[in-house]
């Protein structure tokens, strides 16, 4: 075996993308679980809506697919969250974990960068929810749409267990 074919085995393969239907006014579920109300999460600035309207999804897994087609306009240092402009103008954040920057970027893997176009259902970020649980941090993924002002309404569309790649928000153009 050469050195070439040995590194390659050390590289973490890409998930495969999810199959979705392509609303472009439909925020998808980037993660399979149990949604919560953003009113009844534990941080404060998600739970009175400083950063849009969205839900908390408790996460099954540890990877989180885009919500969204679009372009990822912002990245963090610490890996833990995205922003992605949806093809319909809705800028969407994609943040894993609450107080997860305490981590310092340590058990995320961003599968995007600022820069990128992805389409909804392809992998972005993965995550280590058994790290998260043994520091002690919330792994609630909670999706917003933070300019909620560009549209007319911007509604929770799903509670209870939502799958990922499901209809999550929806996003009305005024």
């Amino acid at each position: 075996m050469g050195l070439l074919s040995k590194l390659g085995s050390l590289v973490a393969e890409k998930p495969v993308a999810l199959t979705v239907d392509t609303d472009k006014d439909v925020v998808l579920a980037p993660v399979s679980g149990r949604a919560v109300p953003l009113e009844e999460l534990s941080d404060p600035v998600f739970a009175q809506g400083m950063l849009g309207v969205g839900v908390g999804i408790r996460p099954e897994g540890g990877i989180a697919y885009a919500p969204v087609s679009g372009t990822v306009t912002a990245d963090v240092k610490t890996k833990h969250a995205l922003l992605l402009k949806a093809e319909n103008g809705a800028e969407v954040l994609l943040h894993v974990g609450l107080d997860s920057v305490a981590l310092g970027g340590a058990g995320f893997r961003p599968l995007v960068r600022k820069g990128d176009s992805v389409l909804a259902g392809e992998a972005v970020l993965s995550f280590d929810r058994s790290l998260m649980a043994q520091r002690g941090i919330d792994d609630t993924v909670v999706v917003t749409v933070s300019n909620t002002d560009a549209f007319s309404d911007v509604t929770v569309s799903a509670s209870g267990e939502v799958a990922a790649g499901k209809p999550l928000l929806r996003c009305v153009r005024q």
